[in-house]
C-alpha cells in the first residue's frame, strides 16, 4: 500500500469509527453518515482485499445495519488473513453468539456476549473449550474451530486446547488447519500438543512423512502427560505402519504407547493400531485378538476394516461379512474426518455386492479376491 492510501485509509477510518462508536439509538443523520461513508470502504477493500483492519470493520458496518450474516462473512475472511488474531475471534464469536440468541431454537441459557476486551479473567478457556465441542457437536466447524484457537490463546500454557482446534479444523478444512498451526511452531516450540496435532493434520491428509517428522519433534520433548505420550507413540506407530517398513519400530511404539496409556477402557485406538502391525506382519491370530477388542472399545469404520482382514485371514466369513455391512451402512462423521475413512466408504459401498458374493462362496481363491480388493486400504 502506498503512502497516499494508508493516509486515505486512516482518514476513512477514523471517520467510521468515530459513527460507529457513538452511543446507542444514533440519530438518523449517524445512520446516514455511515451508510454514505459504505461505498468508500468499499472501494477500500476491492483495492486493498487482505486488509484486516478493514474486513473487520465492514463487518460492524454490516452487522449495525442488521446484516449478520454477511458481518460473519467478513471477520471469517479476516480470520483467515490473520489466524491467530484474539480480537478477529473475539468478534467473530460475538456475531456467533448473537446469531444463536436470534435463534427460537437456541439455547436459552446461552453464554452471554463477548466483547474486544475478553481475557481468562473474565471467562476461562474452559468454558471456550466446551463451547467449542457443542459448536461441534452441531456441525458449526467454523465456529467450533476458532474458539478453540481463542481459547488456546487465552491460556497458551494448557496446550490440550490444540487438540479441539485439530480435530475441528480437520473436519473442517485440514489443508488451512496445518497452515495456520505451522503460524504457532516460532512461539510454542516447546509445546508437544502443537507437534500432536500437526502430525495428525499430516496423517488425515495422508501424509505419512511428514507426519512421523511432527510427532517424533513432539516425542524428543518427553512430554509428562502420559495421555499426551501415548497419543503421540500411536499416531506415530500408526503413520510408519502405513508406509511399511519399520514395523519393529512400530510394534515397539505402541507397545509403550499400551504401557504407559492411564485408561485400559478407552485404549480401543492403540489396539487398532497394534492389529493392523500384526496384519502386515502376516501375524493374524495377534491381530484378530487385538482388533476384536478394538472394535468392542471403540467402533469405526476405520478399525472395522483392519477386522474384516483380519477375519478373513483365519476364514471366519460370517463375521467378515457383519463387519462389511456394517462399514456399508455407515455415514462419514465428524469424529473421524480422515480421508482414509472416506476411501474406505467409497470403496466398500462401491463393492459390497461383489464382496457378498465372494464370501459367500467362501473358497480359498474368493476369499483371497475379497482381501485383494480390500488390501489397497491398509
Amino acid at each position: 500500500m502506498v503512502d497516499s492510501d494508508k493516509t486515505e485509509g486512516r482518514e476513512l477510518f477514523e471517520r467510521l469509527v468515530a459513527l460507529l462508536r457513538r452511543p446507542s439509538g444514533e440519530s438518523e443523520e449517524t445512520k446516514a453518515s455511515i451508510i454514505k461513508a459504505r461505498p468508500e470502504l468499499d472501494a477500500f477493500i476491492e483495492a486493498h482485499p487482505h486488509s484486516v483492519p478493514a474486513l473487520r470493520l465492514m463487518a460492524e458496518v454490516e452487522e449495525r445495519q442488521g446484516n449478520r450474516q454477511q458481518a460473519r462473512a467478513l471477520i471469517h475472511r479476516a480470520e483467515i488473513e490473520d489466524p491467530w488474531n484474539p480480537e478477529i475471534l473475539i468478534i467473530g464469536e460475538t456475531l456467533g453468539e448473537a446469531e444463536a440468541a436470534s435463534n427460537p431454537h437456541s439455547d436459552p441459557v446461552a453464554a452471554p456476549w463477548l466483547d474486544s476486551k475478553i481475557s481468562s479473567t473474565v471467562i476461562s478457556p474452559d468454558d471456550l473449550a466446551e463451547k467449542a465441542r457443542g459448536a461441534y457437536k452441531l456441525g458449526d466447524l467454523e465456529r467450533s474451530y476458532s474458539l478453540s484457537k481463542l481459547a488456546y490463546l487465552l491460556e497458551p500454557k494448557q496446550g490440550h486446547h490444540l487438540l479441539d482446534a485439530w480435530t475441528a479444523g480437520a473436519a473442517l478444512d485440514p489443508a488451512r488447519t496445518h497452515r495456520e498451526l505451522r503460524l504457532l511452531e516460532p512461539e510454542a516450540s516447546e509445546e508437544p500438543f502443537l507437534y500432536l496435532a500437526l502430525g495428525s493434520i499430516d496423517n488425515v491428509l495422508g501424509r505419512y512423512e511428514e507426519a512421523g517428522f511432527w510427532l517424533d519433534k513432539g516425542l524428543q520433548l518427553q512430554p509428562e502427560d502420559p495421555y499426551l505420550m501415548a497419543m503421540l507413540l500411536n499416531e506415530l506407530a500408526y503413520v510408519l505402519a502405513r508406509q511399511e517398513g519399520r514395523l519393529d519400530d512400530c510394534l515397539a511404539l505402541v507397545r509403550k504407547a499400551l504401557e504407559v496409556f492411564p485408561n485400559r477402557s478407552a485404549n480401543g485406538f492403540i489396539r487398532d493400531t497394534l492389529g493392523l502391525i500384526y496384519l502386515k506382519r502376516g501375524q493374524n491370530d495377534k491381530a484378530l485378538r487385538n482388533l476384536q477388542e478394538a472394535v468392542a472399545k471403540d467402533p469405526g469404520v476405520i478399525s472395522r476394516l483392519h477386522l474384516t482382514v483380519a477375519m478373513l485371514r483365519v476364514r471366519d466369513t460370517p463375521g467378515a461379512l457383519l463387519q462389511l455391512q456394517a462399514i456399508a451402512n455407515s455415514r462419514p462423521t465428524l469424529d473421524t474426518p480422515h480421508l482414509e475413512e472416506s476411501q474406505i466408504l467409497r470403496r466398500i459401498q462401491n463393492h459390497l455386492s461383489k464382496l457378498e458374493d465372494l464370501l459367500n462362496l467362501g473358497g480359498v481363491e474368493e476369499l483371497q479376491e475379497a482381501e485383494k480388493i480390500l488390501a489397497e486400504l491398509l
